[in-house]
């Protein structure tokens, strides 16, 4: 099986997530700062080659009533644009509450979030991930008749 992408994209950090070969869990990659769209676009494409990526999974930030504001939209052309560059099919994720989840992680480990950006950005992206792979995995396994 080929290993899923996860981009937890903001418009300062992007925080990137790949998943083991089997799918079941995900693991943290880098925190990219700074770069250009055509320069993230560029790594993620490398990432997907280097990797043996087949699928990308991007943060959706909705609303907290689920709507779509500025940042969506601006994750749904980043993501046509990503598809366009990689031919890797993409799909959007709801991030509601990853980063939130992120902070209390890293206030969990004695440290302060306000510092530690980089590192939340990289957190959300793998809990973003853990979250689409659970969800596969649990839809797989009812889709063909097993109970948990």
């Amino acid at each position: 099986m080929a290993r899923i992408l996860c981009l937890d994209y903001g418009r300062h950090r992007i925080g990137i997530a790949v998943s083991d070969p089997l799918g079941l869990t995900a693991q943290p990659v880098e925190t990219l700062t700074g770069l250009s769209r055509e320069k993230l676009v560029e790594r993620v494409r490398a990432l997907v080659e280097q990797m043996g990526v087949d699928r990308i999974v991007l943060g959706l930030p909705l609303t907290l009533k689920g709507r779509k504001g500025d940042m969506a939209i601006e994750v749904e052309k980043f993501a046509d644009k990503l598809y366009q560059q990689t031919g890797v099919p993409i799909t959007l994720w709801d991030e509601r509450f990853t980063s939130v989840q992120a902070q209390r992680i890293i206030h969990q480990r004695g440290e302060k979030p306000s510092r530690k950006k980089e590192k939340i950005d990289l957190i959300a992206a793998v809990l973003l991930l853990q979250n689409y792979l659970d969800f596969q995995r649990e839809s797989s396994t009812n889709n063909h008749g097993e109970k948990m």
